[in-house]
C-alpha cells in the first residue's frame, strides 16, 4: 500500500483516539491491515518519501505535535521506514515488519486497489482534514 493511503487510515483512526500513544499503536495496526489488502504499489521512492514528509509536516502544523491525528498518521507509515534504510542493512536483516516478510500479501491481482486510487483517496482524506475548520474555543 502506498504511504498516502497508509497515512489516511492513520489520520482517520487518530480522530477517534484519546491520545498520541494509542493513536500511534492503532496506526501501526492499521498498517498491517492495509498491507494485507490486495493493492498496487508506486515504484517511486522520491514520491513516497516526499508525499509522506509533506503530509506529516502539514498535519503537525495544523494539529500540533501532540495530536492523535498526527500520531495516527506517523504510526501508519512508521513500519515502511525500513524500505528507506541502506540496502546492505536491508539485505542483512531482511524485512522487519511482519507483513513485509510475505510477498504474496503485496499482490497486484484483479481485485487489488490500484495505486492511482490510493493516491486520490489518501490525498482527499488528508486534504479534507487539513482544510477542516477548527472548533471555536469557549
Amino acid at each position: 500500500m502506498i504511504e498516502l493511503a497508509h497515512m489516511a487510515t492513520g489520520v482517520l483512526v487518530g480522530t477517534r483516539c484519546s491520545g498520541p500513544a494509542d493513536a500511534l499503536v492503532a496506526g501501526v495496526a492499521l498498517h498491517a491491515i492495509g498491507d494485507m489488502t490486495p493493492h498496487g504499489e508506486v515504484d517511486d521512492r522520491s514520491f513516497e518519501v516526499g508525499s509522506t514528509a509533506v503530509g506529516i509536516l502539514a498535519l503537525a502544523a495544523r494539529y500540533g505535535p501532540r495530536s492523535p491525528v498526527l500520531w495516527g498518521a506517523i504510526g501508519a507509515v512508521l513500519p515502511d521506514v525500513e524500505h528507506v534504510l541502506p540496502r546492505r542493512l536491508r539485505e542483512a536483516t531482511g524485512p522487519l515488519f511482519p507483513t513485509h516478510r510475505f510477498s504474496w500479501l503485496h499482490n497486484n491481482g484483479p481485485l487489488a486497489v490500484p495505486a492511482w486510487l490510493q493516491v486520490l483517496g489518501g490525498g482527499a482524506v488528508l486534504g479534507g482534514l487539513l482544510a477542516r475548520r477548527r472548533p471555536r474555543s469557549r
